[in-house]
């Protein structure tokens, strides 16, 4: 199978994020995407909410999409969550398939700080999801001499290559997780922001007011 990884802290998840995965899938013609929200993330520490909570909220923000699945991998350790070992524990249980790291380009430009980058390259290949106006010569003057960068403009089956990253453009969706933090936090409605289920379950808990 073509399967994609689609990690991040999710704090919250919201209809971006759904799009952005929807996209992915049907330009890549992947089998599934697998959301592995984040348990301790070692670089976001401040105003993250409890795993568990993080993670009901993605469960339910996927339910009944049938090509989307989500693993407890990440927030059933115990200890901060580094991407090397999520990829090496899901290529055991996904042993003859082909895994595709799904990536923002905020998260990227920083991979040279990721534990064992150098390595993570080569056991997957990337999806880098680019916004429109997001100007990507810096990261690939950063990593040119490590990395196969290629811009995807049509759908199709791509090749599993170590080392490649593939540059994908969804739809442009003007929605970040801390944005919708701030208009909790100002009593601002994130009505279709977010799932409606999602919505519910943040009010009910009055997640993220502080």
């Amino acid at each position: 199978m073509r399967i994609g990884i689609f990690g991040g802290t999710f704090n919250p998840i919201h209809i971006a994020h759904i799009r952005s995965a929807v996209s992915v899938y049907e330009t890549f013609m992947l089998d599934k995407i697998i959301f592995v929200p984040t348990g301790i993330p070692p670089h976001k520490k401040k105003s993250v909410a409890d795993k568990v909570l993080r993670y009901k909220m993605v469960e339910m923000a996927i339910e009944g999409i049938d090509f989307f699945d989500i693993s407890r991998i990440e927030i059933d350790k115990n200890s901060i969550n580094y991407s090397i070992e999520t990829v090496q524990s899901l290529k055991k249980q996904y042993v003859n398939d082909n895994l595709f790291f799904i990536v923002g380009t905020d998260a990227f430009y920083c991979l040279d700080s990721w534990k064992d980058h150098i390595n993570l390259t080569k056991m997957i290949s990337f999806i880098l999801m680019r916004r429109p106006e997001y100007n990507l010569k810096p990261i690939i003057d950063k990593y040119q001499n490590e990395l196969n960068f290629q811009e995807v403009k049509e759908c199709k089956k791509y090749e599993f290559k170590k080392q490649a990253v593939y540059v994908h453009t969804p739809e442009a969706f003007d929605i970040s997780s801390s944005m919708i933090r701030e208009r909790i936090k100002e009593n601002k409605n994130i009505r279709y922001l977010v799932p409606e289920r999602v919505e519910n379950f943040i009010k009910e808990r009055g997640m993220y007011k502080i």
